[in-house]
């Protein structure tokens, strides 16, 4: 346990520790119900407020619970029928249900269950569920059953829910359980921090830009409060990309809605700074896509490794801020590698001329190098979805045509389409393009250019070599084989070609910069010898 969970769980309250105590003596058929592992997990999630995610997996498990109940709406059973919460449990409780109820939208595998939504899919792991379980009890016991019952039995009227109702549902209870937090845990350091930035940009995220952010860490970072610390530059970019996505969140709920400026006077329409600040906890942000890719099904095919990952991550975290901030992202992606080696050194307590020494070696790559990066990560993606493409066609998978027509909309598909019409509809001026009928020929057909055309065969010819040349997990396994392998490939082609989208708009935005030196290299070299300097005044006699 680090110095801040251990600082967090000094300071619980005693009704937080009398909740946590009362899960771990939870018993069920004479056995604990929950292990000391999955107590401890849970206890971390909740000391540390790292509960979005899960809330969110919890909210989908119940929609899942519900349509496996024989009762209609009846989530409870999943939970207090199943035993003690064990992955086994779970999937035995799952396979009987399944066989003695029609289920609607459950559909259950060897490794766990996928809910189908009108508008998308969730999966989740029957080793995922014990952790889920414990979670669904802490809310139980800590904020009371009516409560959370009154916005899940909101969330299970709807006909089918859709993903967003279940993204509303969780965003709800987590509304809830920060509220019972904030007495029952001290105040987190991004609250600190948030007031702080607001105060900087004079209440007006409107007006924060790469200058403001270069401004604020050039000032923030010799001048450390208690408890608040902006030395780093990535850590201050990303606090401000954390505050203006908390405002527009908050500007989003339904309650903040005709508010306007940031302010305590509410008849005015000023928006409470208190009430702003929960919202960086409290309100669902959007999982990153980095995150997505490393969780079921998606995991199951390592479309990128860690260096792929660390090039992305700064990017992708800043979501569509990256457009806004472009020149902050390139100083993170640059100048964080070289502030890193400097706080090693430091813990090696070397001397203040290694330090200097550092300093003046700069960073690993220019901003030309770390944009010729970004080309070559998009040319990976892509190549990626074509071998993804060759995978599902090989296994005769529907998603297959899917993958194909965003990845070539402008390719002509009829010729494609005549061999997948139902015999029944050729005579009519209806084309319907069927699950089942993609056949045995499936991949033969998309190869000869006599029967889909020279574009669909020369596409299907790239698919096939990319496969091939892509050696890693996921893609040296056979789709026959391994079948849950598909939906890993059609949902991480969508994830693959929006993440290409967002890499090609940062560097068309880069292109159109009005750089002040005139060009990429002269704004390096003025850069270089900022965050040098600035490094200097930091780090400088700190041996």
């Amino acid at each position: 346990m680090g110095s801040e969970e251990l600082l967090l769980e000094a300071g619980k309250s005693n009704e937080l520790s009398a909740v946590l105590h009362t899960m771990a003596e939870c018993e069920i058929d004479g056995e604990m119900k929950f292990s000391p592992m999955v107590c401890r997990e849970i206890g971390k999630l909740i000391v540390c407020r790292n509960y979005a995610s899960a809330l969110l997996e919890l909210s989908h498990l119940i929609v899942a619970a519900s349509d496996l109940s024989i009762e209609t709406g009846r989530y409870e059973f999943f939970f207090w029928d199943s035993g003690p919460a064990q992955s086994s449990h779970f999937q035995h409780y799952c396979c009987q249900a399944e066989a003695e109820n029609t289920c609607e939208q459950v559909s259950l595998s060897p490794k766990g269950l996928t809910i189908s939504y009108p508008d998308g899919e969730f999966s989740i792991q029957y080793s995922r569920m014990p952790v889920l379980s414990a979670l669904f009890e802490f809310l139980l016991t800590a904020l009371g059953y009516s409560d959370i019952d009154e916005i899940l039995q909101d969330l299970l009227c709807q006909a089918p829910p859709t993903k967003k109702a279940v993204s509303d549902a969780a965003n709800n209870l987590s509304r809830l359980l920060y509220a019972y937090l904030r007495t029952h845990l001290p105040p987190a350091q991004s609250q600190r921090k948030f007031r702080k930035i607001l105060a900087y940009c004079e209440n007006d995220v409107e007006n924060i830009d790469d200058t403001m952010i270069l401004n604020f860490w050039q000032e923030a970072s010799l001048n450390p409060e208690k408890g608040v610390d902006f030395k780093t530059f990535d850590s201050v970019l990303l606090t401000f990309i954390r505050v203006i996505q908390a405002i527009e969140s908050a500007r989003d709920l339904s309650a903040l809605h005709n508010a306007g400026a940031i302010g305590h006077d509410h008849e005015a329409g000023e928006i409470n700074p208190d009430l702003l600040s929960q919202t960086i906890d409290s309100v669902q942000e959007t999982l990153s896509p980095l995150l997505q890719l490393t969780s079921s099904p998606l995991n199951q095919v390592k479309f990128l490794n860690k260096q792929e990952q660390a090039d992305l991550e700064g990017l992708l975290s800043a979501g569509t801020l990256a457009l806004r901030l472009p020149l902050s992202i390139l100083r993170s992606d640059i100048f964080s590698g070289s502030q890193a080696r400097l706080t090693q050194a430091l813990r090696r307590h070397v001397g203040t001329s290694e330090l200097q020494n550092l300093i003046d070696e700069g960073p690993d790559e220019t901003y030309q190098d770390r944009q010729m990066t970004y080309q070559s990560l998009r040319q990976h993606l892509e190549r990626s979805v074509y071998a993804s493409l060759h995978a599902l066609a090989t296994a005769r998978h529907k998603d297959a045509v899917n993958v194909m027509l965003k990845l070539e909309p402008d390719i002509d598909f009829s010729s494609l389409a005549q061999h997948l019409i139902d015999e029944k509809e050729k005579d009519t001026n209806v084309v319907t393009l069927h699950t089942n009928a993609i056949t045995d020929r499936f991949m033969s057909i998309l190869h000869d250019p006599q029967a889909v055309g020279p574009k669909v065969a020369e596409m299907m010819s790239t698919s096939e070599i990319a496969y091939k040349k892509l050696s890693r997990k996921g893609f040296k396994e056979d789709v026959h084989e391994h079948p849950e392998l598909c939906i890993a490939f059609a949902q991480g082609a969508d994830l693959l070609l929006d993440i290409a989208r967002d890499i090609d708009a940062f560097l068309e935005r880069l292109d159109c910069m009005a750089l002040a030196g005139g060009g990429w290299q002269s704004q390096f070299s003025y850069d270089r010898t900022l965050f040098n300097g600035q490094f200097s005044k930091i780090y400088g006699g700190m041996s």
